[in-house]
């Protein structure tokens, strides 16, 4: 009976050795969780409980990553990574030493893996993702980081079968048929592209005569001016663009008379509904 106990021990010490990449195994030593403030360059603020260990506060790798706008992954077993067309971060577990963007940094302290959450020094995630640790104050258990940056460099929407894509780095609008994987690209050359001062919005209506209408939204969260870019399209085709800068306030693109309005920097062209014919062009 005893023999039957001692191989139960070994198998489930094996299972836990695959389930826990070596190097990084549950910590015992973890004394409590903290609050957490995060404060974003982009204005968001978010409050969540990490992990103090040993007196280093630490925050959790892959969660602030995705909530940057990164791409985490295990590169192998022993090797953790977020990355962007902007940012690449890499933490190697059992070592103090990371790289960001391509540069060594030691850490100070090697990550922690704790309940299926992989944590690294507070101080050093707040910094590679461009920011700080501005308040620490253990009698209240809460820890201020701000001004880290949001890295999200691509945006997408989809309508009817297609996948609309804007990446931060080309600025153009590439559709993508879901079925078939046929790609198209139309250049819009949206510039200045910076999530943390920037929104960007992709939205798709129809008209009474069912031409597609895609308008983008490139807003200056400070200014409230933004770009728009509206495209038609009729039976899957494009049949007109129009691209204005420095728009303020709310623009109807479809008219009460079902004729669509297509805003340009110095001008507004009024289109019929169906056949995309121009039938009116005003000053702006």
């Amino acid at each position: 009976m005893r023999m039957k106990q001692i191989k139960k021990v070994v198998v489930v010490a094996l299972v836990m050795s695959v389930l826990l990449p070596l190097g990084a195994q549950k910590s015992e030593a973890a004394s409590k969780y903290v609050d957490l403030e995060i404060q974003w360059a982009d204005g968001r603020i978010n409050h969540v409980q990490t992990l103090i260990k040993d007196g280093v506060t630490y925050g959790s790798f892959f969660s602030l990553g995705i909530k940057a706008g990164l791409v985490w992954g295990m590169e192998d077993d022993n090797t953790a990574v977020l990355k962007s067309s902007q940012k690449h971060i890499v933490v190697h577990l059992g070592s103090s030493i990371a790289e960001v963007d391509g540069q060594k940094v030691d850490m100070g302290r090697e990550p922690v893996w704790y309940i299926s959450h992989l944590y690294v020094p507070i101080g050093f995630l707040a910094s590679a993702l461009d920011g700080e640790v501005t308040h620490q104050d253990m009698k209240t258990n809460k820890v201020t980081v701000t001004g880290l940056s949001n890295y999200t460099d691509t945006f997408y929407g989809s309508n009817m079968g297609y996948t609309y894509v804007i990446r931060t780095a080309k600025g153009d609008l590439e559709i993508t048929n879901a079925s078939t994987g046929q790609k198209s690209s139309i250049p819009l050359g949206i510039k200045d592209m910076n999530v943390n001062t920037h929104d960007l919005k992709i939205n798709f209506n129809r008209s009474p005569q069912n031409l597609l209408i895609v308008n983008i939204e490139h807003t200056n969260r400070k200014t409230e001016d933004y770009d728009l870019y509206t495209l038609v399209f009729k039976n899957k085709g494009l049949i007109r663009k129009s691209i204005a800068h420095g728009v303020t306030g709310q623009h109807e693109i479809l008219n009460s008379d079902s004729t669509i309005q297509l805003i340009e920097d110095n001008s507004i062209r009024i289109i019929e509904d169906g056949s995309g014919k121009v039938l009116e062009v005003l000053s702006r």
